[in-house]
């Protein structure tokens, strides 16, 4: 009996683990998707460089 209460016991450590990988990484992916579209929204925010390549604020 002994054996079988340590087998589910490993069983069931093992799930747990497998569950918890699994949330960590969707929650990275999702945290990743949001940084990208940070990113993107900051690139938009961005002016466009000028036409001619000097320093206004020498």
């Amino acid at each position: 009996m002994d054996i079988a209460a340590a087998s589910m016991s490993l069983s069931e450590a093992q799930f747990s683990a497998a569950y918890d990988t699994a949330m960590v990484k969707k929650s990275m992916d999702n945290m990743a998707s949001q940084a990208e579209a940070l990113i993107n929204d900051m690139l938009a925010a961005v002016p466009a460089p000028g036409q001619y390549g000097f320093d206004v604020y020498g």
